[in-house]
């Protein structure tokens, strides 16, 4: 295990070790609870190798959205994306993945000079709409399709000489990076993206050049798919990212190939920081993800009915949802309450003696 004290020293690390090996293909698959700073991680990659890099995450999708009162998905005319796709004709490349993820007749029509994509459902009968509201799962999946195809596209120019190539927009590329992106999705879905990408990543000693691949997730699905099927075998580097309480990074080697199970993680993180006194806003979300694991496998409606009845349960389920979803900066700022503290630690412990947890009781925890 190696700790850094900073996201920087992660990246460095990171970015080192690919750099550094020789092998056809150079992946970094990475594990990390929400929170814990991998889509910073992407974000900073981004922002030191912009040139150099092709890179799907949060603020990738941040250049689409959804309006609700035409039913129309707005992408900016002037943006890369925009461009890239009309220039090299690729809308119905997108259009071809976004229906296969999505097993269904539901077809994009794409107006890039005025930025927008409406859906229709091309049933082929009388029954064929035009203008439909996508769900949020689709919105992903289509987002995701964009990006695929141009990633797609990219390798395929990267396979030709310079001079031969249609488009020079990845003439500088050295490294790919994806984080996360199988929100909203369902676990079918996720399985048929980790196999796409396990495909692509086969392809890639083809390429004259190295190509270099961090991938990034909170999902334990997504992840064990990838590292199972074929990213333990093409690279040394399958971490899982951990921020303690005190702010060190932490990037711990996944040995073995059985299944990862993140909830552990978890348990043993919102251990230690009760037992150190220090709840941040963010071990909500750490929370969350554990009552959501849990109510899943042992078929709960919901998370909240893993929760007893009591004062300390409302204030945690208040919190729990408003932490979990708000980018309103003035709350990110807020500190939590006492209250809110020991709501956080009685509801957990009450959590914790109800499904008979395994209580770590060494000392370093």
């Amino acid at each position: 295990m190696a700790d850094f004290t900073s996201i920087e020293e992660v990246l460095k690390k990171i970015k080192t070790k690919l750099d550094a090996d020789s092998s056809k293909v150079q992946a970094y698959l990475i594990f990390a609870c929400n929170t814990s700073g991998k889509t910073r991680l992407s974000k900073m990659f981004v922002d030191k190798y912009e040139k150099q890099t092709l890179c799907y995450n949060a603020f990738l999708e941040d250049y689409f959205n959804w309006d609700n009162e035409k039913f129309v998905l707005k992408l900016n005319p002037q943006s890369w994306i925009a461009k890239l796709l009309k220039d090299e004709g690729l809308e119905g490349r997108v259009s071809d993945n976004f229906k296969k993820l999505t097993n269904s007749k539901i077809e994009p029509e794409f107006d890039l000079e005025q930025g927008t994509i409406i859906f229709g459902n091309h049933t082929g009968d009388d029954n064929t709409t035009d203008n439909i509201k996508i769900s949020r799962g689709e919105e992903s999946l289509f987002i995701w399709s964009v990006f695929y195809t141009i990633l797609d596209f990219a390798i395929e120019e990267l396979r030709e000489l310079p001079e031969n190539r249609s488009a020079h927009d990845f003439d500088d590329v050295k490294y790919i990076i994806i984080d996360d992106p199988v929100s909203s999705m369902d676990d079918t879905r996720i399985i048929t993206i980790a196999l796409e990408l396990v495909e692509m990543i086969r392809r890639l000693p083809q390429l004259p050049i190295k190509l270099k691949i961090i991938i990034t997730t909170h999902h334990s699905l997504f992840y064990n798919v990838l590292y199972s099927e074929k990213l333990k075998d093409c690279h040394k580097y399958p971490r899982l990212l951990t921020k303690s309480f005190n702010n060190v990074f932490s990037l711990c080697e996944q040995r073995g190939d059985s299944p990862f199970a993140y909830h552990n993680l978890i348990f043993t993180e919102l251990q230690k920081i009760i037992k150190n006194n220090n709840i941040q806003k963010y071990h909500f979300n750490l929370f969350r993800a554990l009552l959501e694991k849990t109510a899943n496998f042992l078929g709960y409606s919901g998370w909240s009915d893993l929760l007893d009845e009591s004062e300390s349960k409302n204030i945690v389920v208040k919190q729990l949802n408003l932490y979990s979803h708000s980018s309103l900066s003035e709350i990110e700022a807020s500190r939590l309450t006492d209250e809110e503290k020991e709501a956080f630690k009685h509801t957990f412990e009450g959590f914790t003696t109800k499904f008979h947890w395994r209580v770590v009781r060494d000392e370093s925890v």
